[in-house]
C-alpha cells in the first residue's frame, strides 16, 4: 500500500495565498474552490482571479481577490467567535470546516498568547479580512481534495527588519509567526523582508499536527506546484513549492510480494509508578481508540522498582489520540516513537459446515486471496465442544482434519 506524500518546500516564505496558489499550480480544480468559497458567500465581497506569474524565471500561480464594494460597508469577522458564526450556516464538508476552525485556533491562540489574552478576547487585524478566509477555506479544499498521509517538509526561511502593522512597528519575523513556528525547523534567510505572515505559519502549524513525517530517504515523486507571494525579492523566488509524491519503497515491495504492506507508529513508554489495575484500564482504552496491538511485560528499574514497558501499535492518523490518551491516563513524562512498516495478511471471518455442526473460523489470506492461516472462533469450539462432550483440544483437530480435505 503506498503512502501519499506532500512536500512542502517553503522557497521563499510562506503565506495563505502562496500555500492556495501553489495548490492551484497542483492541479486543484478552480472550480471545486469556486464552489467552496460560495459556501461560504464570500462571493459577495470579492471575486477572485487566477494568474500565470513569473519569479526568477519560474513560473507559478497566483490568486487575487479584487474587492468588492459590499466588503467595505460589511466589517469582516475580527474575533474567533464570529467567524464561527459566519462558517456555521455554510455547508462545508466536515473535513474542511475542521480544517479553517483549526487554523483560525491556531492564529488565535498565538495572538493570545503574544498579548497576554485569552482566545476570546484575541481581535484578529491583517489575518481578519475576507482574502484572508478565503484563503484558509481554499487551503481546507486543496487539502480534501488531495488528501495527504504523510509530509515533508524543508525548513521554513526566516526574514528580517521590521514590518507595520495595526500594533504598530513590529520586528520580522512577527511575534505571532514565532509562537506559530515553535517546533518547526526554520533557518535563518539574511533577507530584509517579512517571508512567513501569520496566516501561512498557522496553516503550516495545522498541517504539521495533522500528518505525520515521512522520514524515509526513498520515494517516488509526483507533480509540483509553484504559489507566488506578492513581494518580488532579489535574493531568492518568492515561492512555495508543493508537491505530491509516494512512498516507492512500499509501492516496488508491492508488486514484488503478494503481502499487503502499511507504514505504523511504534508508541513505547517505560512506567514505574502505576498499580497493574490502572495499566491494564489504559491497556483496555488504547485498544478501545483502535489502537492495533497494546502489549507490556514487567522489568526492575531503578533501585529495584518494579516497572512494566509498554508498547503501542498505532496506524499514523490515530497516533495522536493514542498519545493523549497514554498521557491522560497514566503517569509517564515521556514517550519514544518509532516510524515502520509491517507486511500483514488480510483477515475476515467465514462459517463453515462440519459433521459437528456450524462453526466460525477467522480466515488471513493475501493480496491474491490464497489462505495463509485459518483457526477456529473459540466460542464457537467451546459451545460444539460441550454439546458432543468431547475434549476441546481434541474436537479442533478434528475439525481442522476436516476443514483440510473439504
Amino acid at each position: 500500500m503506498s503512502l501519499k506524500i506532500l512536500f512542502i518546500d517553503p522557497i521563499g516564505g510562506l503565506s495563505g495565498d502562496m500555500f492556495l496558489g501553489a495548490f492551484l499550480d497542483l492541479g486543484l480544480p478552480v472550480e471545486l474552490l469556486r464552489i467552496e468559497l460560495e459556501k461560504v458567500g464570500l462571493g459577495r465581497f470579492f471575486e477572485f482571479e487566477v494568474e500565470v506569474v513569473e519569479r526568477h524565471q519560474i513560473a507559478a500561480r497566483k490568486i487575487n481577490f479584487p474587492i468588492l464594494p459590499e466588503a467595505l460597508v460589511t466589517p469582516a469577522p475580527k474575533t474567533m467567535g464570529a467567524v464561527e458564526t459566519l462558517l456555521a450556516p455554510a455547508s462545508l464538508p466536515a473535513e474542511i470546516l475542521a480544517f479553517t476552525l483549526k487554523v483560525f485556533r491556531h492564529l488565535a491562540v498565538a495572538e493570545a498568547k503574544v498579548h497576554g489574552s485569552s482566545v476570546s478576547k484575541v481581535h484578529f487585524h491583517e489575518v481578519g479580512n475576507y482574502d484572508t478566509i478565503a484563503d484558509i477555506v481554499g487551503v481546507a479544499t486543496a487539502i480534501n481534495w488531495l488528501k495527504p498521509q504523510a509530509l515533508r517538509l524543508k525548513p521554513v526561511p526566516l526574514g528580517s527588519g521590521s514590518v507595520d502593522c495595526a500594533h504598530g512597528s513590529l520586528p520580522v519575523p512577527v511575534p505571532a509567526v514565532m509562537a506559530l513556528l515553535e517546533d518547526i525547523v526554520v533557518v535563518e534567510s539574511g533577507i530584509e523582508s517579512e517571508l512567513v505572515t501569520p496566516t501561512g505559519a498557522a496553516i503550516l502549524k495545522t498541517l504539521v499536527e495533522l500528518f505525520p513525517p515521512f522520514d524515509k530517504r526513498v520515494c517516488k515523486l509526483g507533480r509540483s506546484g509553484y504559489g507566488a507571494g506578492s513581494r518580488k525579492l532579489i535574493e531568492k523566488p518568492n515561492l512555495l513549492r508543493l508537491s505530491s509524491g509516494s512512498s516507492e519503497d512500499v509501492f516496488i515491495s508491492d508488486r514484488v510480494l503478494p503481502y499487503a504492506l502499511e507504514t505504523l507508529v511504534t508508541l513505547e513508554t517505560i512506567i514505574d509508578d502505576m498499580t497493574p489495575e490502572k495499566l491494564a484500564f489504559l491497556k483496555d482504552r488504547l485498544l478501545g481508540d483502535g489502537a492495533l496491538d497494546v502489549i507490556s511485560w514487567s522489568l526492575f528499574m531503578k533501585k529495584g522498582r518494579l516497572g512494566n514497558n509498554l508498547l503501542v501499535l498505532v496506524k499514523p492518523a490515530l497516533e495522536t489520540k493514542i498519545v493523549n490518551r497514554i498521557y491522560a491516563e497514566s503517569s509517564t513524562l515521556g514517550i519514544r516513537r518509532f516510524v515502520g512498516e509491517r507486511y500483514f495478511l488480510e483477515r475476515e471471518i467465514r462459517s463453515y459446515q462440519t459433521s459437528f455442526g456450524e462453526i466460525r473460523c477467522k480466515i488471513a489470506h493475501d493480496k491474491s486471496g490464497q489462505i495463509k492461516n485459518l483457526k477456529p472462533e473459540h466460542d464457537d469450539l467451546v459451545a460444539l465442544a460441550q454439546s458432543h462432550d468431547l475434549p476441546l483440544t481434541r474436537l479442533e483437530q478434528l475439525i481442522l482434519a476436516e476443514l483440510a480435505t473439504s
